[in-house]
């Protein structure tokens, strides 16, 4: 009896109801590591004794079950890779806003129509993006999102004259 699984040709010399259940459910769903496991240990069950599975058949699906393998091996990783792609990208991003502390930036406000013009204080990590914290000519806080700078220079100090000697 051959049947098509995920269009993958998949044999069995005998098969009863309850082996047509594990195939129909897999059918309903990509084949995972276990399901594999299901049908190969089903099929393994329920041959028939007098002409066993060729070598060949069980040969191949057990390459299939182990680039299976493989393959979830390498999404895992790959996810690993991701997340420590991003907590670096994160990383970077909150270092080149604490360069920026005592810097004088200037940059559009978030609806881009007005400039605004502070010394960068400190750094904020808000919603997955640093955001500086800015000391404006009139004393007062604002935020900035680092992709709203427009430029950067080193802060005006203030001409504060010398005490006079008693």
């Amino acid at each position: 009896m051959s049947t098509s699984v995920n269009n993958t040709p998949y044999t069995s010399k005998t098969q009863k109801s309850s082996d047509n259940k594990v195939v129909s459910d897999a059918v309903g769903k990509a084949l995972g590591k276990d399901d594999f496991l299901k049908l190969l240990t089903t099929e393994l069950r329920n041959q028939d004794p007098l002409s066993p599975m060729d070598n060949k058949d069980f040969i191949s699906q057990m390459a299939q079950f182990s680039s299976l393998e493989q393959t979830n091996n390498m999404a895992n990783s790959i996810e690993i890779l991701n997340s420590s792609i991003s907590s670096l990208f994160q990383h970077s991003l909150l270092s080149q806003g604490a360069a920026l502390i005592g810097k004088q930036v200037s940059g559009m406000d978030s609806a881009g129509e007005s400039l605004i013009e502070g010394i960068v204080e400190a750094v904020n990590w808000l919603d997955g993006n640093p955001q500086l914290q800015l000391r404006m000519a009139d004393g007062s806080l604002k935020g900035m999102e680092m992709n709203e700078i427009i430029s950067v220079s080193e802060a005006q100090k203030a001409i504060v004259p010398e005490p006079t000697p008693y």
